[in-house]
């Protein structure tokens, strides 16, 4: 998929060479990959940007002045990557409005129904539903005119993906979400966290600098054009995203790094954060280190007010895989987590305002200037997360992993319990790391013997019985790993006797019209006429013996149900009849 990449990088160029994009800020901290772009800048608003089309069901806000370009640049994309036209677009787009009301968001019943002209089937009034609601490219423009009854409105189609009205249910498939925000003004609303957190991406956008005013207002060859020459090939822009996520690894400190964060943010030695709205870093909880051992070794627990969503956790997983891929890399590493990380949490979590303040004096001190403290607070903090990372990732968080994974020497384990206890300025190690160690402590040579039994058998139904011995030995906290590594062994042995077979039913909508498909969703989605709801929910089902596995993964494919299917067992099994049914092998 390398050549997608470049074809990407192809389209953006194309908006700047007619004069179309004009921001110029650079991503700091990682060049492209790629022989053929290494002069080329990572242009920071078209990068994030371009990465949130990139993942399924992305969404990010725009902030910044009137006229700086977001709600066009949102529009110039949505032509590059669905091939739509300005018209499909702007008929698409969400107003921001504080009279907005739940029909003008949705939609309306049909008229014709209402007024006895047209029958009514199954006892409901049909819902015309907006073009917003149904277009895959969705804008909502001056998201910050919204009045809280309308957020109200979006939470369901930004959290689950299905908006409701009049009893009745849309899943509005695989979408990109830009919303712009002007700054506060007397026709705004507040945009609580709970909304805001739905938002996986906030960047910041300050107006055009010099060198690029010098184009602005020139007349470009496609003013009087409704689409663009240059597009998304194929409009294979979903194909791109399950590639993007199948086949970009994580390197395993990357991984763990996102978990470092997630802690650090989370970690107070006092209280637990998510549970505590009274007593915060702000008013009282840190008044002058309260005596607090880790107030004074500067930590980030004193700097931040609420732990991280997992949504976050999520997020960063999966804008990481598409920031390495456009960027030319196989594997995430931490610096591309480093690098987009205050992108994704500076507008989803409360600093503290005595850092705040004393951050924003050190920048200026430093000659460094921005127009969000938020964000070069989280640039801080995460800098600051990322360097103590360096020292704990291989003394203390790979060997811990490894006891869980019952790969660590007995005696090396025992030296690792004496390390923690030593270091006792680190709040992850002291809180987390050490007290599992120690519940660890008296059960780790069984764990060694379940890891011997494991590794010293080939036999699918020994390692069944080793899974069920497994269960009842709740002593051992992480035995859901050692479960892990015998399904992976499994897999494995039946991937050397069976080839893996990929399926692609290309017409679903009737799922009843074949009884394999009804005998593989019905113990899912108990009705398998419920399926075509589910589009939105859980996009991933399997079903597995000791004989065959079989995964399916759907998705709309315009007015169809697109199934994928990996199918891996002997060619007599029932499930081989896949194969006879609209199908095509891959």
């Amino acid at each position: 998929m390398a050549d997608k990449s470049l074809e990407i990088i192809d389209l953006l160029d194309e908006l700047r060479n007619n004069n179309l994009y004009v921001h110029n800020k650079e991503l700091k901290g990682l060049d492209f990959n790629q022989s053929e772009l290494t002069d080329r800048p990572v242009y920071l608003v078209e990068t994030l940007s371009t990465i949130n089309v990139l993942v399924k069901k992305g969404t990010m806000m725009l902030y910044g002045g009137h006229g700086g370009g977001k709600t066009t640049l949102s529009k110039y994309l949505g032509q590059m990557f669905l091939g739509k036209t300005s018209t499909e677009i702007e008929q698409a787009i969400l107003r921001g409005h504080p009279q907005l009301t739940e029909e003008k968001i949705l939609g309306s019943l049909n008229l014709e129904q209402l007024m006895g002209h047209k029958k009514i089937k199954d006892g409901n009034i049909e819902v015309q539903w907006n073009d917003f609601v149904k277009s895959q490219w969705k804008i909502i423009d001056e998201v910050n005119r919204l009045s809280p009854y309308a957020q109200n409105i979006l939470l369901s189609l930004l959290a689950e993906g299905v908006v409701k009205y009049q009893n009745q249910s849309y899943p509005v498939g695989n979408f990109t979400v830009f919303a712009t925000m002007n700054p506060p003004d007397e026709g705004n609303f507040n945009l609580p966290m709970p909304f805001m957190d739905r938002f996986a991406l906030a960047l910041p956008i300050t107006m055009p600098d010099y060198l690029s005013m010098q184009t602005i207002g020139k007349k470009d060859k496609l003013n009087n054009k409704t689409t663009f020459d240059f597009r998304l090939k194929n409009n294979d822009l979903d194909s791109i995203q399950d590639s993007i996520q199948d086949s970009i690894e994580y390197e395993p400190e990357a991984e763990e790094f996102i978990n470092n964060i997630i802690a650090d943010y989370r970690l107070c030695v006092k209280l637990t954060k998510e549970a505590s709205e009274d007593l915060t870093v702000d008013n009282g909880l840190c008044t002058n280190g309260g005596g607090c051992h880790y107030f004074e070794k500067d930590l980030i627990c004193h700097k931040t007010r609420n732990p991280l969503s997992v949504r976050v956790k999520e997020d960063l997983y999966r804008y990481g895989r598409a920031f390495a891929w456009l960027l030319g890399y196989e594997k995430v590493t931490s610096i591309h987590i480093k690098t987009i990380a205050p992108y994704l949490i500076w507008h989803r979590s409360n600093l503290s305002k005595k850092f705040l303040k004393e951050n924003i004096k050190s920048k200026f001190e430093d000659k460094v200037f921005s127009m969000n403290s938020e964000l070069e607070g989280t640039k801080t903090i995460i800098n600051q997360i990322h360097s103590r990372f360096e020292n704990r990732y291989p003394n203390f968080i790979k060997p811990f992993n490894n006891a869980l994974k019952s790969k660590l020497a007995a005696t090396d384990f025992t030296e690792l319990i004496r390390k923690s206890k030593e270091d006792t300025d680190d709040l992850l190690i002291a809180m987390e790391l050490l007290p599992e160690l120690q519940k660890l402590e008296g059960y780790y040579d069984k764990m060694l013997a379940y890891q011997k039994d494991i590794n010293d058998t080939n036999d699918i139904t020994e390692l069944n019985t080793i899974s069920s011995k497994l269960k009842r030995e709740y002593k051992i906290r992480n035995r859901q790993l050692l479960a892990n590594k015998i399904e992976n062994k499994i897999m494995k042995l039946k991937t050397e006797k069976y080839p893996q077979i990929k399926i692609e039913i290309v017409d679903s909508t009737d799922v009843s019209k074949s009884q394999i498909l009804v005998d593989l969703f019905t113990p899912i989605y108990g009705n398998p006429l419920d399926f075509t709801q589910s589009i939105g929910k859980n996009n991933t089902i399997s079903k597995n013996s000791d004989e065959f596995n079989i995964e399916v993964k759907h998705f709309r494919n315009g007015d169809n149900i697109k199934l994928m299917c990996n199918y891996q067992g002997p060619e007599n099994s029932i499930k081989i009849e896949l194969l006879k049914i609209g199908t095509k092998t891959v």
